[in-house]
């Protein structure tokens, strides 16, 4: 007997079987589309109700904006890190829609090194939602199109299930996928994680029931989804060595693929790939219809991070084997990933991230109900795993584990939702617990008993379930001790500011927030404070900070607070207010307080070389905003630990100039001027603060003929020393200092009003 015939005889012996367990019966077709039409009507009314009430998260922008040019223009340069296809399928209701805005022309006028950068298409985004279009009208239409993928999440989950285990798991795995808060919180949000989650999950699903049996619908299904999820997000590359790994699980088993078939499915599943990404990108080549504007990415600078990957794209793109964006975005893909990449957890931050920090943010961003069911569906399916399927169980295991490991050492950690693929196979896990609780009186009371926690834990959070932190942290209100970014403050919070605003009569507000959404679209008069959405990134929409309007409120995101993205600086200028009680917390995620003035630096004396630099560096940033009082206190806490700093004492001395406060001004800069006698501005400083403070006239002529001689060219310091002279009754030489002052500035109006005074005087005596 050949080879050939072996294989065959053996898939002959393994007929299509039922793999539940024996006492289990097929259910009757309807309660399953009763059961499958309620979860569809309920899960989807529940995200409507929450998305309706958000703002825009970071993201949205630049995903929908990007999925409708790709759509309309067949235009793909705006934002490149991504495939388009989830995106142009959140976009599709805007091509329906009249009255859309839309001007790519600054695409051409920029150069291609120049779009790439991150913060041009970001802009560019938010000013096609907030300034060109009406945002809510646009998100609403394309945040319904992700909750149909979160449908069909569930609906796959539903079917494993009930293949695997029988019709109840089945339901209590729908129950829980429908009460766990982060599937909640990201199948309504137009980016890519549901998406993704749906597309990886459909693929082992079909995986799984094409290694039962091989027929024209289950590698249909498994070919559709892995392709789907290439055209979605680069990341979705993992599912190759995860897909031979699995068919390599599958033909060393009983299953109804041998290797030969094996070997076909990867070539079918390639081809799909390969027809996928071009149908996405059009069948073009160029991202555009400008032929000229093309990424060569592998010869920029961000390419020495991944010079052999840059290689390889490299030689892809220059063959044009597949779309330039698609090659060059997966080269940006790769080097995002790279160090440094600011990362916050429980207090602490870096720009390489933790090996833990996943598993850390699952322990305290999942129920504790759905953990423990998660713990006795492990148990569950190590004590019956002959009962179960040992292959059966590989193919949630195995993509767990591999899923995880890439995560583990990715340094890129900005939310849990890099690890939302996971949550699928860990229902599916739950739900075998809840296989084994239902066959015992008490462990069905059991599971009530947690079904019911469960929706407790949810209706407490619903409907802001992206900010949702168990007890074992406190809950959510905590979480920003925690973790930061997607895990609780995205941006998602104006709104409901708003609404705060308007019930609580407040007009004005400083506000520090995270996002890329505009709060002056949702009617929000605010002062925006330092170091929230810098102007640099969104400049469409974004305004100077200023100081706030005190005493009065202020509104600060989780994220902000966390300082995970701010400088040195800026982490000490908001870490005090961290120790204050909010009068009130607006969806988890914003923190209200009132001030009567800014908190001064109550925050732990510096310890590092760095720590204590930030508070001259803070001070230096908030002179450059006219916060001099603030600044004053920063100069002053340097001060104490480098108290022979010459060009901190003369910018002490300065800020107290600015506030009025001549005499307490003196000392710091007389020190100053005594430890650093060369510094010519800080002599004019001296001279000038006398002059103003009317101290000694001789020593203020001395200080200023030393600032002329240290700064010869400064027409300032020629009038300061020429107004001394003068009122001296030195008007001679006064008047030559004028002369020289006009001389090097024209437009000087203090000199040209001096010399007018001077000759008044002249010619009177």
């Amino acid at each position: 007997m050949t080879s050939h015939d072996g294989g065959r005889r053996r898939s002959q012996r393994v007929p299509p079987q039922r793999l539940a367990p024996a006492d289990e019966r097929a259910a009757p077709r309807g309660p399953i589309f009763l059961a499958l039409a309620v979860f569809a009507v309920a899960f989807s009314v529940l995200q409507v109700v929450s998305y309706t009430q958000k703002s825009a998260i970071w993201d949205e922008p630049v995903h929908l904006t990007t999925g409708y040019v790709a759509l309309a223009e067949r235009d793909y340069r705006v934002e490149v890190t991504h495939p388009p296809f989830i995106r142009m399928w959140a976009a599709l209701p805007l091509l329906f829609m009249r009255d859309i805005h839309l001007d790519t022309s600054v695409i051409d006028r920029t150069a291609p090194a120049d779009w790439h950068s991150g913060s041009t298409a970001y802009d560019f985004s938010t000013k096609f939602l907030y300034v060109d279009n009406d945002a809510d009208r646009l998100l609403n239409a394309a945040r319904f199109m992700i909750v149909i993928w979160g449908v069909v999440l569930g609906i796959l989950l539903f079917c494993w299930t009930y293949e695997w285990l029988g019709f109840a798991p089945a339901v209590c795995a729908l129950v829980f996928y429908t009460l766990s808060p982060n599937v909640m919180a990201n199948a309504s949000l137009v980016t890519t994680d549901i998406g993704i989650t749906c597309f990886i999950f459909g693929t082992i699903y079909f995986l799984w029931r094409t290694c039962r049996r091989v027929s024209a619908f289950n590698l249909a299904g498994l070919s559709v989804f892995f392709a789907l999820a290439i055209v979605t997000k680069f990341s979705a590359l993992i599912l190759g060595p995860l897909v031979v790994s699995l068919l390599i699980v599958a033909t060393t088993q009983r299953s109804a693929v041998t290797a030969r078939a094996a070997a076909a499915i990867v070539v079918l599943l390639a081809v799909a790939s390969f027809v996928a990404v071009w149908a996405v990108y059009g069948f073009q080549y160029a991202p555009s219809r400008s032929p000229s504007w093309v990424l060569h990415l592998e010869q920029a600078s961000l390419a020495r991070t991944v010079p052999v990957l840059a290689a390889v794209t490299g030689w892809i793109d220059g063959h044009h084997l597949l779309p330039n964006i698609f090659t060059e975005g997966f080269l940006m893909f790769a080097q995002s990933m790279k160090p440094p990449n600011y990362t916050f957890l429980a207090g602490a931050y870096s720009t390489e991230g933790w090996w833990y920090y996943f598993p850390v943010a699952f322990l305290i961003k999942t129920p504790i109900p759905f953990i423990a069911l998660l713990a006795i569906g492990l148990f569950v399916c190590v004590q019956r795993r002959r009962e179960l399927g040992w292959m059966n169980e590989a193919f949630i295991v195995l993509p767990v584990v591999i899923y995880l490991a890439a995560a583990v050492t990715n340094t890129h950690q900005v939310g849990l939702r890099h690890i939302l693929p996971l949550y699928p196979f860990f229902l599916l896990t739950a739900a075998a617990g809840a296989m084994a609780l239902v066959r015992r009186r008490a462990g069905r009371l059991a599971l009530a008993s947690l079904t019911i926690l469960w929706l407790i834990v949810l209706a407490s959070v619903y409907p802001h379930t992206l900010t949702f932190f168990n007890r074992f942290v406190g809950g959510p209100r905590n979480g920003y001790k925690y973790l930061a970014d997607s895990n609780i403050d995205w941006g998602q919070g104006l709104k409901l500011l708003k609404k705060w605003m308007d019930r609580e009569g407040v007009s004005h507000i400083g506000l520090a927030y995270f996002g890329t959404a505009d709060p002056a679209y949702y009617g929000i008069d605010y002062t925006p404070l330092p170091a929230a959405t810098p102007s640099f990134v969104l400049p469409s929409i974004a305004r100077p900070w200023a100081k706030p309007r005190l005493p009065g409120y202020v509104a600060v995101g989780a994220t902000v607070l966390t300082g995970v993205y701010h400088d040195l600086q800026w982490q000490l200028f908001y870490r005090d207010i961290r120790n204050l009680t909010p009068v009130e917390v607006i969806g988890n995620s914003i923190f209200v307080y009132w001030l009567e003035r800014w908190p001064e630096a109550n925050a732990p004396a510096p310890t590092t070389p760095r720590e204590i630099e930030a508070d001259r560096w803070l001070g230096d940033e908030l002179v450059k905003g006219q916060w001099f009082e603030h600044a004053i206190v920063h100069y002053r806490r340097y001060l104490e630990r480098r108290p022979n700093e010459p060009e901190a004492l003369l910018d002490l001395g300065l800020a107290l100039v600015s506030t009025g406060a001549l005499e307490d001004a003196i000392p710091p800069l007389r020190r100053a001027v005594g430890l650093a006698p060369e510094i010519g501005i800080g002599q004019l400083a001296l001279a000038a603060t006398l002059f103003d403070a009317r101290r000694d006239l001789k020593e203020v002529i001395a200080h200023a003929r030393r600032a002329v001689t240290l700064l010869p060219s400064d027409p300032t310091a020629l009038v300061m020393l020429a107004r001394a002279l003068a009122i001296s009754g030195q008007l001679g030489e006064a008047a030559t200092l004028v002369d020289r002052a006009l001389e090097i500035n024209p437009s000087d109006r203090d000199a040209r009003e001096l010399l007018q005074k001077i000759r008044v005087v002249t010619e009177s005596a």
